[in-house]
């Protein structure tokens, strides 16, 4: 048995509750809550300190990660040079049926969470992420593109009744060209009043795609403008929401710039990123996402555990006899990983305008996987061997290279002899 007193924190916005378990088990008086002020923080580890020298053993804090909330007690308590631990509230929330009856309170909560602990049931994590400023960096970005897309459905729903077929005329709508037709020539009329050589000109300079490129969207525009004098279905007051749609964006796009600027000159400062970058379709950014997600690449012993920490493992769900076989994946872990894993396998699979894969075999990879499965679930796989080059660009500390499946076949056979020699 472990001499340490187990310190359960239910973390909440402005205070949290505390819990202490002694070694054998037994509950230490009662559940005192703490204020996320200096003072209050204070007096919590001067008790702390005092229930360390009465027992004779050390304390032992354990919380749940809440998202920011967290932050304040477990980066005061870590230098208080308190052993302090962070759970994942997946892992807590599973004793929640520990009792028959139906309670559920702050203070009940902060037990469990030391009970937990004690029994062994619950894996933590000694720390934040030594990456933590790419990380808050890198979520704000992925916030920002979120904002991004709201405005841009909202401008493009707007668009759908004002100039019904606009849509299909820009690949993007935000693209400058674009953004210089809507923010000057909201309207059908403006449209075919408009100067036909000087918004030819306009559109080819801002494009720099040529005049054949211009003309060929101005007769676009003209064909959707004479069709939208009959289809058009907004008020006049709409074309004052599409202007403050324009300069949202502008400006959303112009943090979202200097954040991703931001990202890339602390990246330069990481060797572990240089070396992710060496893998195909991996950029600086994305590589950042994933160095500041993962937290700790030696945390895992295995890639199996890191597919797992991805949260693109299969679910398991078996009873019984019964063992189903069409599962999704956990979802289990960071989405902006996820997010991020699933954008770099769409660039491996998708050929360079000089007609080559980013990435050889894992191109083939996919393509053999889609003669079997569904394309969503290649991708998954895709995902599953990035990782895995990941995984072993990082434990090895060197930088990527591709070998195809016949030469991995020989390395691995080499390898065996090498061994048995």
């Amino acid at each position: 048995m472990n001499k340490e007193i187990v310190v359960g924190i239910d973390v909440a916005k402005n205070f949290s509750y505390f819990v202490m378990v002694d070694p054998s088990g037994k509950k230490l008086g009662k559940a005192f809550k703490v204020l996320h002020q200096l003072d209050s923080l204070i007096n919590a580890a001067k008790k702390l300190k005092e229930v360390e020298h009465q027992y004779d053993c050390r304390v032992v804090l354990i919380m749940e990660s809440t998202g920011h909330y967290s932050k304040i007690p477990f980066h005061f308590f870590s230098q208080e040079n308190f052993i302090v631990h962070m759970v994942n509230p997946i892992q807590t929330h599973s004793i929640k049926n520990l009792s028959v009856r139906k309670v559920k309170n702050d203070k009940l909560d902060a037990e469990r969470i030391a009970i937990l602990y004690r029994l062994g049931e619950i894996k933590p994590s000694n720390t934040f992420n030594d990456h933590e400023d790419l990380k808050f960096l890198c979520r704000q970005y992925y916030n920002l593109s979120d904002e991004i897309t709201k405005f841009k459905n909202n401008m493009l729903s707007i668009l759908e009744q004002m100039l019904p077929g606009y849509e299909g005329i820009f690949s993007d709508i935000t693209s400058l060209s674009s953004m210089y037709i809507i923010e000057h020539f909201q309207t059908a009329d403006k449209i075919l009043k408009a100067d036909k050589d000087e918004l030819i000109y306009n559109l080819a300079k801002i494009s720099r795609r040529g005049q054949s490129w211009a003309k060929d969207k101005y007769a676009q525009l003209i064909n959707v403008a004479i069709a939208s004098q009959k289809l058009s279905c907004t008020p006049i007051t709409a074309e004052i929401v599409l202007k403050t749609n324009i300069a949202i964006i502008r400006e959303l796009l112009k943090q979202q710039s200097i954040i991703r600027t931001e990202i890339t000159l602390l990246s330069e400062q990481k060797e572990d990123i240089s070396l992710l970058c060496s893998i195909p379709a991996l950029g600086p950014f994305s590589a950042a996402v994933i160095l500041s997600e993962i937290r700790d690449p030696k945390a895992f012993s295995n890639p199996r555990k890191l597919i797992a920490f991805c949260g693109i493992d299969p679910s398991v769900n078996e009873s019984g006899k019964f063992k189903g076989t069409k599962m999704k994946i956990s979802k289990r872990g960071s989405r902006f990983l996820r997010r991020t894993l699933y954008m770099a396998a769409l660039a491996c699979i998708k050929k360079k305008p000089n007609g080559q894969y980013p990435n050889a075999t894992l191109a083939q990879y996919y393509h053999e996987k889609i003669m079997t499965k569904p394309k969503k679930s290649a991708l998954i796989a895709v995902m599953h061997k990035l990782l895995k080059y990941i995984f072993a660009v990082l434990r090895d500390c060197k930088p990527f290279v591709e070998y195809s499946s016949e030469q991995h076949i020989i390395n691995y056979k080499n390898s065996i002899l090498l061994k048995a020699s």
